[in-house]
């Protein structure tokens, strides 16, 4: 968790000193308006104007880099807490305590929502402190939600590799799928920008249900948070039950 935080701190710091070099550019505006908008709303987060403040944060940070960071961890922490333990001959160990396969899985669940929790709080931190210096002004509840978002969507994918570890064992094939799942989330909802006959499957998107109103520009997007908060708990629900109905693996 300290290495985690500490990159992520870098990142966000690293991306904030290039502000003021570019603040008062227009090539960089002028570049992404050339872009086809489906590159543009896939690498950039959809924006025009690159060198306004919340142009940016979204496409320096908020659009693509911190969710991959995010789900990185959210997917290798997931697949780590069944799947992993599995393979390393931990879980039959940890199974024959006192404990329920059920509580087992909840527990490994709150674990992953503590991390997502201290690194989304890192995020928004260093993005607050460090815009001061570099006159960045972006209102706070802005920046809360989209490191919210980033948060949520981080989770997502960390409890379906924790439900494909629950029911099926296997480290990678856990780590494969969400990974996978996290990809076309995010191709899905960028080219559902320009392809007409996919902009009906864009809602099923996690990415879109995040990200898609950019809450960095427009606020909390509320019923995208309750639809990947319901989600969240289905998964976690597919996970406990899973690992219930199968044999551990020796």
């Amino acid at each position: 968790m300290l290495w985690w935080g500490v990159g992520i701190a870098l990142f966000v710091g690293i991306n904030l000193v290039f502000y003021p070099s570019i603040r008062d550019s227009t090539g960089l505006s002028d570049y992404s308006k050339g872009m086809p908008e489906a590159v543009r709303a896939l690498f950039v987060g959809g924006e025009l104007d690159l060198t306004s403040p919340a142009g940016f944060l979204n496409s320096q940070i908020f659009a693509l880099m911190a969710p991959t960071l995010m789900a990185i961890f959210a997917v290798s922490a997931g697949a780590a807490s069944i799947a992993g333990d599995e393979e390393r001959g931990f879980l039959d160990l940890r199974l024959a305590q006192p404990l329920s396969r059920r509580a087992f899985v909840i527990q490994q669940f709150l674990w992953l929502v503590a991390g997502v929790t201290v690194l989304a709080f890192v995020l928004l931190g260093t993005v607050v402190l460090g815009s001061i210096p570099f006159d960045l002004p972006i209102a706070f509840d802005k920046v809360l939600a989209v490191t919210i978002s980033i948060a949520l969507f981080g989770l997502f994918f960390g409890a379906l590799a924790l439900a494909v570890g629950g029911v099926v064992p296997g480290k990678a094939r856990a780590i494969a799928v969400a990974a996978a799942a996290a990809t076309a989330s995010w191709v899905l909802d960028g080219l559902a920008r320009a392809v007409s006959w996919l902009e009906p499957f864009q809602d099923l998107s996690p990415y879109y249900q995040a990200f898609g109103q950019n809450p960095l520009t427009n606020g909390a997007p509320w019923l995208g948070w309750v639809l990947l908060t319901v989600a969240i708990g289905i998964l976690v629900a597919v996970s406990a039950i899973g690992l219930e109905k199968r044999d551990v693996r020796q």
